[in-house]
């Protein structure tokens, strides 16, 4: 390394930490703001949510409507101040990542930050717009009676299906909470982050082949690649201390070109995935959508004050930096994952680097649209989807985080969708588990779905999914809720109200029809 090189290095170098310093800050106190707020109103919608139960058990059908209704506003309103809160505070926080990003000279960056703010403004709008107009005070009403409807049909999917045998009966009635409150099924959740380590990762190797670009994904200045998010735009690299732990302290050009110029005998470094914030959103996120079709994601690492504390990853080798998720039932069978094959009823989330695809689950067996069987192994579907287990792989998911971040956020839950029973097929836009229409042409722009988002503000799960769900977690993962060996309890009369759907349609049939509650609104 040249005198001349040296100097530009440093002076990069003090740079940046003042950028660092800059963006930490703001990133910590915003954090922990919106984490607090988060707290809070999660404290009220489950009083609110509880005081609904209470309300749809003791009160009848006139009292739980009055419930839902007052309970859906009072939901309705507190989300829609937290949303723009949210809003707010992602400005401040998009504000702090310019600076930061001019400081490092990180023009990639500052051309993302930049992106990020404009659509954090614009969302900001249209919430603002949104809240003022009523529409979160519509989303709160149908959120809560969607809620109601789902935990009906739950009731009786379960007392149909246990209700031969009292003692199993009560043990699923007590898992799920529909006697003992807090309904939803609790599903212990595992989330890793890939990382390299130089120590066992020829990272300076990968980057003098082009693989990767430390100084990029460090979000430093680079002559080598421009990419505005790219395919890892929320990357972090630390220095790793003599004792093994990550040093506190921000990685620099410095320290970067003299990892680069020892070819890796001078300096160790870690690259992540995702850094903390990300995935906390991540993990969130994932959590706020399953919610809405009762399922309890119960995360391994916390999802809020991500600032605080260190997150579980899992190390990789350079052959799965760029992975093909075909190979990812193998992946999930080494020993590293602890993942034996048949059901687990424990979730296992990989946020990964490269993926070929957004993410894929592993360990399910789906058959959907056009290839929809006459007699899928789980009954009363209504959505031409047939997914059971593999029982000799191993299951989970793998994800990767792709720019902008607020739109790709919701992949995770997409592929956890998969997981407990969900496909693609006669999903519109605003759905969780749509996806593009050359996979399925029955999911369309012109869809009068769409207009729900005006009420639901973001992609969500419908009623329709929930009750899907449900059937799949029943008929597939029974042994999750018993906690007995693996049993699959399925009825005759339930298996006599198969769904056959003619290829093409998305319409339900007739014999489901009778599932489906009268509109409320």
């Amino acid at each position: 390394m040249g005198f001349f090189s040296d100097i530009g290095n440093a002076v990069s170098s003090a740079a940046s930490a003042v950028g660092d310093v800059v963006e930490d800050t703001v990133d910590a106190v915003v954090d922990t703001v919106e984490d607090v707020v988060d707290t809070v109103a999660d404290a009220v919608e489950d009083g609110v949510d509880a005081a609904t139960d209470w309300a749809c058990e003791h009160g009848g059908a006139i009292g739980c409507g009055i419930a839902n209704v007052v309970g859906g506003i009072v939901g309705g309103v507190i989300k829609g101040a937290r949303d723009i809160v949210h809003d707010v505070l992602d400005i401040v926080r998009d504000v702090g990542e310019v600076v930061g990003s001019i400081l490092r000279l990180d023009l990639p960056g500052l051309l993302k930050n930049l992106g990020t703010l404009f659509l954090d403004v614009v969302d900001l709008f249209i919430d603002t717009v949104r809240f003022f107009t009523g529409g979160y005070l519509v989303g709160g009403i149908v959120r809560q009676f969607k809620r109601s409807s789902l935990r009906k049909f739950v009731e009786k999917l379960v007392d149909d299906t246990f209700g031969g045998d009292p003692d199993r009966l009560q043990r699923v009635r007590q898992a799920i909470g529909l006697d003992n409150g807090g309904f939803g099924f609790r599903l212990p959740a595992e989330h890793r982050v890939f990382v390299m380590d130089s120590s066992t990762v020829p990272l300076w190797q990968m980057h003098e082949a082009g693989t990767i670009d430390l100084y990029a994904l460090a979000g430093l200045l680079s002559f080598d690649s421009f990419s505005i998010g790219g395919s890892n735009p929320n990357t972090l690299i630390k220095s790793v201390a003599d004792d093994g732990t990550d040093n506190w302290w921000p990685v620099n050009r410095w320290i970067i070109s003299k990892y680069l110029e020892s070819r890796g005998r001078d300096k160790r470094l870690r690259v992540y995935a995702m850094n903390r914030r990300t995935v906390a959103q991540m993990l969130e996120t994932a959590s706020a959508k399953l919610e809405e079709i009762a399922v309890i994601l119960e995360w391994n690492d916390g999802e809020r004050f991500a600032w605080f504390k260190d997150y579980t990853r899992q190390d990789i080798t350079e052959a799965e930096y760029d992975f093909n998720t075909s190979g990812l039932e193998s992946l999930l069978a080494r020993p590293e994952y602890n993942r034996p094959a048949g059901i687990n009823c424990q979730l296992l989330a990989l946020g990964a680097f490269k993926l070929e695809r957004f993410g894929r689950v592993a360990g399910r067996n789906i058959r959907q649209c056009d290839d929809f069987p006459s007699d899928c192994a789980t009954p009363g579907r209504t959505d031409r989807c047939c997914i059971t287990i593999q029982r000799d792989s191993s299951s989970g998911v793998i994800y990767r985080n792709a720019y902008p971040t607020d739109l790709t956020q919701y992949v995770l839950p997409h592929e956890i969708g998969h997981y407990l029973g969900l496909c693609h097929c006669c999903h519109s836009p605003e759905s969780v588990m749509w996806t593009s229409p050359k996979k399925d042409p029955t999911a369309h722009w012109a869809s009068g779905g769409l207009v729900s988002l005006y009420w639901e503000s973001e992609p969500h799960f419908s009623l329709k999914d929930g009750k899907n769900c449900w059937r799949f977690i029943v008929a597939e993962l029974a042994a999750c809720l018993t906690g007995e060996p693996e049993v699959r309890a399925v009825p005759a009369e339930l298996m006599a109200r198969r769904v056959l759907s003619s290829p093409g349609s998305c319409a339900v049939p007739a014999q489901a029809e009778k599932e489906r509650p009268a509109k409320i609104l």
